[in-house]
């Protein structure tokens, strides 16, 4: 299955005409010709499946053939996330979170930030990519650039901060993350500062550790979401 990605796409829509840049990829990369099907999804759970009645290289029309709307699974991970200085990193790790299924991601603004912007159209480009190339009906949400202090004083549901301070934690394997929601902190190659550790336990984040080497952001950021991942397939 080829899947293509359209925003807009609507249950009742009976025809689709897709954009010159699809248009093309199909007629002259895949080869795609009258009668053949095809699948598109708006990223929110909908597979919408249709036959091609019109190719060419500038405009490509399909005929839906039937639609599915796929309910969302019951469990999500939420990742806020410092990004890194060198952007091809943080989005090698979103496109390796959205084939995982992360819900949702939010890049963090910390005291010892490499970088304080975000490229939010470009890492939803990154995670559209990598949802056809995953085949899956629901794309991750990224969120807007936000200050630490501010996502912290939201609501956080089984929230859990991962650094290389001293005070106490445990390994993030050793809590029950089979949870419907879990939320997961990840800071700069710095580390959060002492005084966002103590915010965060202050407002019931676990401190936690992922391992006993130090690792990059990214490396960190997609580990700790595969922890919690693995448990969260349990029945």
């Amino acid at each position: 299955m080829v899947l293509f990605f359209e925003e807009s796409l609507q249950d009742e829509l009976s025809e689709f005409y897709f954009s010159k840049e699809d248009s093309r990829h199909i007629a002259k990369v895949l080869r795609k010709s009258t009668g053949d099907q095809i699948t598109i999804t708006n990223g929110n759970g909908l597979e919408w499946q249709g036959e091609l009645i019109h190719v060419s290289k500038n405009s490509t029309i399909a005929k839906k053939i039937k639609s599915v709307q796929h309910s969302p699974t019951d469990k999500s991970i939420h990742l806020a996330i410092a990004p890194t200085k060198n952007n091809n990193r943080m989005e090698w790790m979103i496109e390796k979170l959205t084939e995982l299924g992360i819900a949702s991601i939010t890049p963090l603004v910390c005291d010892h930030s490499e970088r304080k912007i975000g490229k939010a159209l470009r890492f939803e480009k990154i995670a559209i990519a990598a949802l056809k190339q995953s085949q899956q009906f629901y794309l991750p949400k990224i969120q807007k650039l936000q200050s630490f202090s501010e996502f912290i004083g939201g609501a956080i549901t089984n929230g859990y901060i991962a650094h290389c301070g001293n005070s106490p934690k445990k390994q993030l394997a050793s809590f029950n993350l089979n949870q419907d929601k879990v939320t997961l902190l990840i800071g700069p190659e710095g580390d959060f500062s002492l005084k966002e550790i103590e915010l965060a336990e202050q407002g019931g984040i676990h401190s936690v550790s992922i391992g006993s080497q130090r690792f990059r952001t990214e490396t960190a950021g997609l580990l700790a979401c595969h922890t919690v991942f693995l448990q969260q397939q349990k029945n």
